[in-house]
């Protein structure tokens, strides 16, 4: 492995058997130069960006970031990826290094954390996101010694479902997030029910409504299905119940996000809430 660039004294880009990629290691870039062989004994992380364009970018902003929060950044992803099955976009070490640097700030100097309104949604909604969070919290108490409030374990997770899904910014994983909630609540308000998100006959209805929400807030491309109009009536007729309710979640969508969901994705909806709501007392 040969020195490309120095981006700073912990981050250099490297020659890897022909193939460029981003190393870290406290002091690998000290008094290096372009073509000099890399000390790998001092590497801690290799990035492989997927582009060029990427991999510059990518690296810069890493090289303004204090490198201890990139440390601690890649270990928590790398604790993610084992508890996660969707594969993580690697930006999600930038985003996590600088939210840690304005979290460590806030609770040292001010005693206080980054704020979430989502604890219980997100909870319920992304366990294994949530899972991955704590385990955050543990990784950061093992190596600075500081104790989290559980609150942090949710923006933790937020990084994680942004890596996930490959959103452009946060704002959109909290819209996401915040219309599940919304969705599942207008189920339990007209059923007058309550049930557990993360219940083994539940989850896989709250995976689907977190797909299709998904798909129509930053998949728009997949929309286009073909429609069978006999199928749509057939159950709208046979669960009359679970139709009203989707109608009352088309028009939360309708008047909250302009959205007009698509008979294929009614079907599928109905049908869960049939399957959940049947076994359960009112």
């Amino acid at each position: 492995m040969k020195n490309i660039r120095k981006y700073n004294n912990n981050i250099i880009l490297a020659n890897d058997r022909g193939q460029e990629v981003i190393v870290l290691g406290k002091g690998i870039g000290f008094q290096t130069n372009p073509g000099s062989p890399v000390n790998t004994s001092l590497i801690e992380k290799v990035f492989v960006p997927q582009d060029t364009v990427y991999m510059s970018r990518f690296a810069d902003t890493l090289s303004d970031l204090a490198y201890e929060y990139i440390l601690l950044a890649t270990k928590v992803v790398d604790c993610g990826k084992t508890l996660l099955p969707s594969p993580l976009n690697p930006s999600v070490v930038v985003a996590l290094a600088d939210h840690f640097s304005i979290a460590f700030k806030l609770l040292q100097e001010e005693h206080t954390t980054v704020p979430t309104p989502l604890k219980w949604d997100l909870r319920h909604l992304y366990p294994r996101e949530f899972e991955a969070g704590l385990r955050g919290l543990d990784i950061i108490r093992e190596e600075r010694q500081l104790v989290f409030p559980e609150s942090e374990a949710v923006n933790i997770a937020l990084h994680f479902i942004n890596a996930e899904i490959d959103a452009a910014d946060m704002s959109t994983t909290f819209k996401i997030v915040a219309i599940t909630s919304d969705i599942i609540g207008i189920i339990k308000d007209y059923f007058h029910i309550t049930f557990d998100e993360e219940a083994f006959d539940v989850m896989p209805f709250v995976l689907h409504l977190r797909n299709l929400v998904l798909k129509y807030t930053v998949r728009p491309d997949q929309k286009a299905q073909p429609a069978d109009d006999e199928l749509y009536v057939l159950v709208m007729q046979r669960y009359p119940e679970a139709s009203a309710c989707c109608d009352r979640i088309c028009a939360y969508l309708r008047d909250t996000e302009g959205w007009e969901p698509l008979q294929s994705d009614l079907v599928f909806l109905a049908l869960h809430i049939k399957r959940i709501t049947e076994s359960l007392p009112r």
